[in-house]
């Protein structure tokens, strides 16, 4: 890039911080997070806001949640979430076995083979093998045969037909199925994840 054209881009017409306020306004979720999740923090004030249309009517609403740290207030949040965000946000309401165990398998798919770069294999050993001893309980191999089948989900396909072998979907406990995925992750040593994402 040569210097004139470098002074053109980067160097303000004039001197001083004029804009006060900016309004944004899109409807592609990749440009919201391209000028958002980048920049938010450089600000002292970022709101965000939700306009939705129905029956004719536009409305405008602010994005909220209660906040973790003080559930009496409400803190301003933002509307987009990528996809692995989502993801865990359908594992915390999800109340049906079939696509809990479906939706555990994309989380320890994403995570653990593509972000951490493990192998199917390799995530198997450790924690069947590795730490066996930890999801048997008292000859109680529940546990035990729920991790087995959630790391086994991680290498066929999103639509692959489960062969029973481990168990039967219908029958599972959905506690149990939550309480198996948390260990999963704390004897990856990723406990602090697990609780970030779940919002503890």
């Amino acid at each position: 890039m040569s210097s004139y054209l470098h002074s053109l881009l980067y160097t303000p017409l004039v001197a001083g911080n004029f804009i006060k306020q900016i309004f944004i306004l899109t409807h592609n979720a990749y440009f919201h997070r391209e000028v958002s999740y980048p920049h938010v923090k450089r600000y002292r004030f970022v709101s965000f806001y939700l306009i939705q249309k129905r029956d004719g009517k536009s409305s405008i609403r602010l994005c909220e949640c209660p906040n973790p740290n003080c559930p009496s207030e409400q803190m301003n949040v933002n509307p987009v979430k990528n996809s692995y965000a989502a993801l865990w946000e359908e594992y915390k309401e999800v109340s049906s076995p079939i696509p809990l165990m479906n939706i555990i398998r994309q989380i320890l798919e994403y995570y653990f083979l593509q972000l951490c770069g493990y192998e199917g294999e390799s995530l198997r050993k450790r924690i069947l093998e590795d730490h066996k001893e930890e999801f048997i309980c008292d000859n109680d191999y529940t546990k035990f045969d729920m991790a087995s089948s959630m790391l086994s989900y991680i290498s066929s396909t999103a639509y692959a037909i489960n062969d029973d072998m481990h168990y039967v979907d219908d029958c599972s406990d959905t506690d149990k199925c939550r309480d198996t995925f948390r260990m999963i992750f704390q004897h990856m040593g990723q406990e602090q994840h697990f609780e970030m994402m779940v919002g503890l």
